[in-house]
């Protein structure tokens, strides 16, 4: 694809998109698969449905914010994160919403979704579409990362002990080079 073919870009970018909604919606398929007692207890290592859930939210909502600072001109926090803090980082927004009820909580990662792809959409074809630009990669990431969830989830459900490696372990692992 040569980088000054806009219908080229235009293709890709609805590519990347059609990807993350089609990732995004397997995640939800998968979440609206699991009984209601695997949404409050153990259900992947010490995470209950309701962490996973969360996680995901959370990291998209990360994601959300950097490609705000990138359309307002600055570097996002999350180019820089310390990688070496991601389990604490991650426990922390975990119990921060520890007392929210599970709908609730569902119902941030769907609305925090559309957001974010509602800020992709501000974005021009050429910085979603282009390989190795910042927008591309955090939003391969986001990919990535929600493959990574529903597939632990299938896995699970499917009664596998484990799942097959999707790609990098976390956003900012992907990020980290930016």
């Amino acid at each position: 694809m040569a980088e000054d073919d806009p219908r080229s870009l235009s293709e890709e970018r609805r590519f990347l998109v059609g990807r993350l909604n089609l990732e995004f919606n397997q995640l939800v398929r998968n979440i609206e698969t699991c009984r209601i007692r695997d949404i409050e207890r153990p259900f992947i290592g010490e995470w209950s449905l309701k962490d996973i859930v969360g996680h995901v939210a959370t990291w998209e909502a990360e994601v959300l914010k950097a490609l705000r600072d990138l359309r307002e001109g600055q570097r996002p926090e999350l180019l820089d994160f310390d990688e070496a803090k991601i389990n604490e980082w991650n426990e922390d927004r975990r119990q921060r919403k520890a007392e929210l009820g599970f709908q609730s909580v569902y119902e941030q990662l769907k609305g925090g979704h559309q957001r974010l792809v509602d800020e992709i959409d501000l974005a021009s074809d050429e910085d979603i579409a282009t390989e190795g630009s910042v927008y591309n990669v955090l939003v391969q990431s986001t990919i990535d990362h929600t493959v990574e969830h529903w597939h632990e989830i299938a896995a699970k459900l499917a009664g596998m002990e484990g799942v097959r490696p999707t790609g990098p372990v976390s956003v900012p692992e992907e990020t980290a080079s930016r």
